[in-house]
């Protein structure tokens, strides 16, 4: 799914069709093209939009006494699995709580907590690690996996869409854990990867109540790392599990200190001084200071991560379906790509971002591929002749973007600049956190709002995740309340189908309808962005490292 976002007392939401980078006190950079941004070190290579991408790291083999990691997102609002699943509390959680599978960095699947196996098309059944033990020193059972699951399915959890075809989830033996479905689910099983997977102490969940997950009522795991102090405003403390159950992923650093850095000008001075030894999704808007650091390195990495612009509602201006065309078809996407992540990303001219295309279906995608861009990238005369068509024509357009989001408001003004050369007026208007958390899930906060910028990504990769939101009837997300049979009986049979060349051909004929509605664009797929100190080693460079332990992979170099 897409990045997550708060709701109006500062819960986070379900990653949905849009949500903010928060970099808080950021300076808008100076739009221009080719700015650099290629990063240095490890092997690379080279993608479309100037940058290097880093496939892995040398990995660590020897210990150290303590490293600090920035979480440029501020502090989690809770590290609950089921309630907090963005950046910042997603790299918290899977430090601490391990997952049924493990998402790997090539964004392949393995067992981690369990193994799985489908009996019928509608049967799960996971089979559990032996010797697998909490930080208190309780085994793990299948009780254990079972209450955890079944706290993902509540109403109120922000990951319950996964569980939508959930019939039962049932302790079949001390060690087994069998799924049953309503039907096929070939989503489910991969975002097991994530949060939704990950499992909690029961015991320790009931003593701990509605406090679970906070600063004052903790959380108890299995993970390598264990929750030894969170300073509320201030700072969260880990330290290394001595008896964790899997070597492969045994820390090598002996404690960890989480600061919580939103501010991007902070956060540049902090890894520059030395202050902090990395962080994962560095602002663009100082990738420049950072790339020709001298103490430490910016990584590119794999992501399903991309930036769009979004219709925010199905009334105003934007109803008509040639006024959103011409404006989405002269959205400079290279120019977003170099001028605003210096080369960090790609164009994409898909409303579903091209990294999230299946491994095992890319045949089928790409081909579908071009006649999209075709379609996608009109000429200014193209452009302008379909906005005097337009029965709005002379409407002025208001683009809501997070107030102090420096990646946001620089492609806001590039879209600005595009559409008043083909005669639209934009205002861009920035709303203050809660209103812009607001808005993603309330349709009065949304009034007067015809489009957002917007920065997310997908758990995994495959198209039906994000199609599930974006043109699904009834979605929370379908801003613009797109409702097509065809388009809905489509994807059910795709969510239904395992096969991933023929899941990719439905998901194909879905996109050749619902594309031609303009609800959004798309407009770049963004790469990871790593900042590295030179004295450790061992990171993960994907968009993975949010649902794997990622810290513990982290030592001394050299």
């Amino acid at each position: 799914m897409r990045g997550d976002r708060c709701d109006s007392r500062g819960r986070f939401r379900p990653r949905g069709r849009w949500a903010g980078l928060v970099l808080l006190g950021a300076t808008v950079a100076v739009l221009c093209a080719g700015c650099g941004g290629a990063s240095k070190g490890g092997a690379s290579t080279q993608t479309g939009a100037g940058a290097t991408v880093t496939p892995s790291l040398p990995a660590a083999t020897k210990d150290v006494d303590h490293i600090t990691w920035a979480l440029p997102y501020g502090e989690p609002p809770t590290i609950d699995p089921t309630l907090g699943s963005n950046y910042s509390p997603s790299l918290v959680t899977s430090n601490l709580c391990d997952s049924l599978v493990r998402e790997n960095p090539d964004f392949s699947f393995s067992p981690n907590l369990a193994r799985w196996s489908w009996p019928t098309p509608t049967t799960l059944v996971y089979t559990l690690r032996h010797g697998v033990r909490f930080w208190d020193g309780n085994e793990m059972t299948s009780d254990d996996v079972v209450y955890s699951l079944k706290r993902g399915m509540r109403p109120e959890s922000y990951v319950a869409v996964y569980f939508d075809n959930v019939a039962s989830i049932a302790a079949t033996g001390r060690y087994e854990v069998t799924v049953r479905f309503k039907q096929p689910d070939e989503l489910f099983n991969k975002e097991m990867s994530n949060t939704a997977g990950s499992v909690i102490e029961k015991a320790f969940a009931q003593r701990a109540g509605k406090r679970l997950g906070s600063a004052r009522g903790g959380i108890m795991c299995s993970g390598p790392f264990k929750l030894t102090a969170w300073k509320a405003g201030d700072e969260i403390e880990l330290t290394r599990n001595d008896r964790y159950w899997n070597p492969a992923y045994r820390a090598h650093a002996r404690t960890v200190t989480l600061r919580f850095l939103a501010d991007s000008s902070a956060l540049a001075q902090a890894l520059l001084a030395g202050e902090v030894d990395g962080a994962y999704e560095v602002p663009s808007a100082v990738a420049p200071r950072l790339s020709s650091a001298s103490n430490g390195t910016l990584y590119y990495g794999r992501s399903t991560q991309f930036a769009d612009v979004n219709v925010m509602r199905p009334d105003g201006p934007l109803a008509d379906t040639n006024l959103r065309r011409a404006l989405f078809g002269v959205i400079d996407r290279d120019g977003i790509a170099q001028a605003v992540y210096h080369g960090g990303a790609t164009p994409n001219y898909t409303l579903v971002s091209t990294n999230t295309w299946d491994a095992d279906a890319k045949s089928v995608f790409a081909a579908a591929y071009p006649p999209f861009v075709k379609a996608n990238k009109l000429t200014a005369s193209a452009a302008k002749a379909l906005v005097d068509a337009s029965p709005a024509k002379g409407k002025t357009l208001t683009l809501a973007v997070l107030d102090g989001d420096a990646t946001q408001s620089q492609i806001a003004q590039l879209v600005q600049e595009e559409a008043r050369s083909i005669g639209i007026t934009v205002k861009i208007q920035a709303l203050q956190a809660t209103q812009y958390a607001d808005a993603t899930v309330d349709p009065r906060a949304r009034q007067g709002i015809d489009l957002a910028v917007a920065v997310g990504w997908n758990n995994v990769a495959d198209p039906l995740e994000p199609m599930q939101f974006y043109v699904r009837a009834g979605s929370p997300y379908n801003y613009t309340n797109y409702d097509n049979p065809s388009v809905n009986a489509l994807l059910a049979r795709a969510r239904q189908t395992a096969d991933p060349k023929a899941r990719a051909k439905l998901l194909v004929q879905a996109q050749a309808i619902f594309e031609p509605a303009y609800i959004g664009a798309t407009v770049v797929n963004k790469q990871e962005a790593l900042f590295l100190n030179k004295r450790l080693t061992g990171a993960t460079t994907s968009i993975t490292y949010l649902f794997e332990p990622s810290l513990a992979k982290l030592g001394a170099a050299g």
